[in-house]
């Protein structure tokens, strides 16, 4: 079937959409009307494309309602810049199943003046659901890989440690064996220990080195996936884990590896500088601008630990900063971690900042825009 109203400025585009798999459209802002809508609409939408043709605003209510508010803000910025923008939304069936769109919206401008507006739509569900699964057992991995990091370094850091102390023991033992077994015990120990800081912060490292690509996606969703592997080993790590948000659903444009490395390097911070049975702290709000406008989202990772020393506050982002210390159980820094942090917070135009009383704790706060300015569409 072909939907037959069009503009015939847009006849090669037609010919194309009349063939494609995804939906092709053509809106006219001068009329509020789809000039053309292709076939495909009713295959991946489920509904008839002459309702919509009748009624364009009716295709709001296929859209699911918490990504109404984006969609309707959206529209508004297109009619305010008229710039090639780049959408991941959902849509609901009528049988109430739930599937994600990929949106492409290229705006046409005739004398200074948004004309019209062409698109491509096509059902994102599969490459969401094997994005979703893979950031998933990418959070555990990150997650798991720095429980592990506390957990063997101290173990490793003991046994060193008994080393050592069994050396100093045994000075003057007639069998020089026993040195030689001690002194291999204590360099597979440190160079264990060397291995797995490295194996951890290196990744980490690395990261401002890929370039950043935001998607859209369920904070609360994904930071849950980083809490729940820490919280399962709370017994190991002899710390408590809170997680608490104003939202269940809070939807963001986030480089999703990025942003769980920086949430995943907060909470180590934390476990590093917090007793045992301390508690780590991680909140999630939504903030609404007096405005209307999108917002931003507010994260706090806070503990109830040792605390960053007065002198040392003015430097903690620094590169290769001063202000770097052993953990408490002894665990290395290369005084790297927040500045790279505060790079990638800023990558995503947002802010980070702190608050912090020796004996007391540490909250440290990041602040980023719901979505992308317009411009970073383009």
């Amino acid at each position: 079937m072909k939907i037959t109203q069009k503009a015939p400025e847009f006849d090669f585009f037609h010919v194309i959409g009349d063939q494609a798999d995804q939906v092709y459209f053509v809106f006219d802002f001068s009329s509020h009307q789809f000039s053309y809508l292709n076939a495909a609409f009713e295959t991946v939408w489920k509904r008839n494309p002459e309702c919509v043709l009748q009624n364009p605003r009716s295709i709001l209510d296929t859209i699911h309602p918490e990504d109404r508010k984006y969609m309707l803000e959206t529209y508004h910025r297109l009619l305010a810049h008229g710039v090639k923008t780049n959408l991941e939304f959902r849509i609901v069936w009528p049988d109430g199943s739930e599937r994600w769109i990929r949106l492409l919206v290229y705006p046409i401008v005739e004398e200074e003046e948004l004309r019209f507006a062409a698109g491509v739509a096509e059902d994102d569900s599969q490459r969401k659901k094997n994005f979703f699964y893979m950031q998933e057992i990418n959070a555990k991995k990150n997650s798991t890989l720095e429980i592990l990091s506390h957990d063997l370094k101290a173990p490793l850091g003991i046994i060193h440690s008994f080393a050592s102390l069994i050396e100093k023991r045994l000075k003057g033992h007639p069998n020089p064996d026993v040195f030689e077994w001690i002194g291999l015990i204590q360099q597979t120990c440190q160079r264990s220990i060397n291995l797995i800081h490295d194996f951890v912060s290196q990744e980490f490292l690395e990261s401002t080195a890929v370039e950043i690509n935001k998607v859209r996606l369920d904070l609360v969703w994904e930071i849950r996936q980083v809490i729940e592997t820490y919280k399962k080993s709370e017994e190991s790590l002899s710390k408590k884990f809170e997680f608490t948000y104003s939202h269940p659903h809070i939807y963001v444009e986030v480089d999703s590896m990025k942003f769980v490395q920086v949430i995943n390097n907060l909470i180590s911070n934390a476990i590093k500088f917090t007793h045992d049975q301390g508690i780590v702290g991680i909140h999630i709000e939504k903030k609404q601008p007096s405005d209307g406008g999108s917002g931003t989202v507010l994260i706090s990772v806070r503990d109830n630990g040792i605390g960053i020393p007065l002198q040392m506050q003015p430097y903690l982002f620094d590169k290769f900063t001063k202000a770097r210390r052993p953990g408490i159980r002894g665990e290395d820094s290369v005084g790297l971690g927040m500045s790279i942090i505060k790079t990638i917070v800023e990558w995503h135009k947002g802010k980070i900042w702190f608050t912090s009383e020796e004996n007391k704790g540490t909250s440290f706060f990041i602040e980023i825009p719901r979505y992308s300015s317009q411009e970073a569409h383009l």
